[in-house]
C-alpha cells in the first residue's frame, strides 16, 4: 500500500515538474526567436524576455521543493531498452532532438554528475582556493570589485552616449545629395564638365601643347588648280 501510495506521488509530481520544464523551454524558445528575428529588439525587451525566464525558472524551484514533490535524488534511472535504430516515438517526444536511445549516446542523455576530467579541474580549483590565506582572498576580491565597479561606469557612460546620439538623431538620416546626383547624370547623358582627353602618342611625337597646335593650323582658303591644255604635248608622246 505504501509502495503505491509513492509510486502515485511520484507520477504526479513528476508530471508537475514536466509541465514547469515545458514552461521554462517555452520561455528560452521565445527568447531565442526574439534575437533570431526581431530587428527592432532592444536592451529592455532582452530583459523583459530573460526576467520571464527567470520567473519560470524559480517557479521550477518550487515545484521541486514542494512538499507533495517526492525526492528526487533517492530515485534511480535505467534504461529499458537501447536500440541504435532510430525511434521515431522519441523523436517526436524530444522535437527531433534524440533520434536514437543507443548505447554510445546514453552515459550523456543519464548523465548527474560531470565528466571525470571536468570534476579533477573543479577539484584542483577548489584545492587552489582553499590554499589562499584571508588576506589574499580579500585583496582578490576589492580587485575584483573595483574592476566592476570601473566596467559598469564604463557601460553607463557609453549607454547615455549612445542614448543622446540616438535621440539627437534625425528620424530617416539622409544618405545621398541631390545636386551631386544630378551633375553626375549630367556627366553620364551629356559628358557635362568632362575634360577631352589627349592620346598619349601623339602628345609625345609633339612637344608643341595640343592649344598651340590646333591655333596654328588654317583651313586652305582655296583649292588651286593647275589645268593644261589638252592641246599640250605628252612628254613621252613618241
Amino acid at each position: 500500500m505504501a509502495s503505491e501510495r509513492e509510486q502515485k506521488q511520484l507520477e504526479v509530481g513528476a508530471d508537475a515538474l514536466s509541465h514547469r520544464l515545458t514552461d521554462v523551454r517555452s520561455a528560452l524558445g521565445k527568447l531565442i526567436l526574439k534575437v533570431e528575428t526581431d530587428p527592432t529588439m532592444n536592451w529592455h525587451s532582452f530583459l523583459d524576455s530573460y526576467a520571464l525566464i527567470t520567473g519560470e525558472l524559480n517557479s521550477l524551484l518550487r515545484q521541486m521543493r514542494h512538499e507533495k514533490t517526492p525526492v528526487l535524488k533517492k530515485y534511480i534511472t535505467l534504461p529499458l531498452i537501447l536500440s541504435p535504430d532510430r525511434d521515431e516515438e522519441l523523436v517526436k517526444l524530444t522535437e527531433h532532438r534524440v533520434a536514437t536511445f543507443s548505447h554510445d549516446l546514453i552515459p550523456n542523455y543519464l548523465r548527474t554528475r560531470p565528466e571525470p576530467e571536468i570534476e579533477n579541474k573543479y577539484a584542483a580549483i577548489e584545492n587552489r582556493a582553499n590554499g589562499c590565506s584571508q588576506d589574499q582572498q580579500q585583496k582578490q576580491i576589492s580587485v575584483i570589485d573595483k574592476v566592476t565597479r570601473e566596467t559598469l561606469k564604463l557601460i553607463r557612460r557609453e549607454r547615455e552616449t549612445m542614448e543622446t546620439n540616438s535621440n539627437s538623431r534625425s528620424e530617416v538620416e539622409v544618405t545621398y545629395n541631390n545636386e551631386d546626383t544630378m551633375n553626375l547624370l549630367a556627366a553620364i547623358n551629356n559628358g557635362k564638365g568632362l575634360k577631352t582627353m589627349v592620346p598619349v602618342a601623339a602628345a609625345r611625337q609633339s612637344p608643341v601643347p595640343v592649344s598651340q597646335q590646333m591655333h596654328n593650323i588654317k583651313a586652305p582658303s582655296t583649292i588651286k588648280t593647275n589645268i593644261k591644255a589638252a592641246n599640250t604635248a605628252h612628254p613621252y608622246q613618241r
